[in-house]
């Protein structure tokens, strides 16, 4: 398996980029001493039976890392063959990690295990939109288990997983619903609505459940729990 590594470090006048493509290919955008924006797109077809995508992301102290993907995940049929995703990423003292990644869809027959494991340094702050779809239009969807870890340096912080599977919904998990919208922030309080999830560690969860992507209000969410971390470097969140 060829990992696919983003890593940034300060420096003068521009950060360090180090950027190895696997499944995955990133593209550098923009610089400067300390922030890197960064373009994540599949170097080939995936995820097909049997793949094994794997993305390490390590951001330097005092680092910001804005990444953001061109086009979404679509995992198509196993035949007998699960598929993998696997994120590990670190964030150093005084780092951010921002990450609006776009849907993946788990199509009819599809067989997938997705694992994201965040590890933050003192003062470090993530921002992660994960946006989970059953099947395409039409299709109930395949099978996703889908776990969620992130720890700061007092211990765990979030410990999730998810087992989904379109051909045989859950009362009580997504239900009717095929889209699960996601927005995580890590080492800060943002402001939260009605609904969100407060994290005993600083941190907050926003979700959405829904039957088709364009419904969801986590655009704003994300927009709006983007730019805090960033502003509290004097760094803007955005292009």
């Amino acid at each position: 398996m060829t990992s696919t590594r983003i890593a940034v470090r300060r420096g003068d006048p521009r950060a360090r980029v180090d950027l190895a493509v696997g499944a995955l290919a990133p593209r550098l955008i923009s610089r400067d001493e300390s922030r890197a924006h960064v373009a994540l797109a599949a170097a080939g077809m995936m995820l097909l039976g049997g793949d094994s995508v794997h993305l390490k992301i390590e951001v330097g102290e005092g680092c910001v890392l804005q990444l953001e993907d061109v086009g979404g995940t679509i995992a198509y049929r196993a035949d007998g063959h699960p598929s993998s995703w696997t994120l590990d990423a670190r964030v150093e003292v005084g780092g951010t990690l921002l990450w609006r990644s776009l849907p993946f869809v788990v199509t009819d027959g599809a067989d997938v295990v997705r694992r994201s494991t965040i590890v933050l340094a003192a003062g470090a702050t993530a921002v992660i939109r994960e946006t989970l779809v059953l099947g395409r239009h039409g299709e109930r969807g395949g099978r996703l288990a889908s776990s969620f870890t992130a720890r700061d340096p007092d211990g765990p912080v979030l410990l999730e997983h998810l087992d989904l599977d379109g051909s045989t919904p859950e009362p009580g998990v997504l239900g009717g619903h095929r889209v699960l919208d996601t927005v995580i922030a890590l080492g800060f309080r943002p402001l939260v609505s009605t609904g969100d999830l407060v994290l005993e560690h600083p941190g907050a969860i926003a979700r959405h459940l829904g039957t088709e992507t364009h419904t969801s209000r986590l655009d704003r969410v994300c927009d709006e729990w983007s730019a805090l971390p960033a502003l509290a470097r004097n760094v803007s969140g955005s292009e």
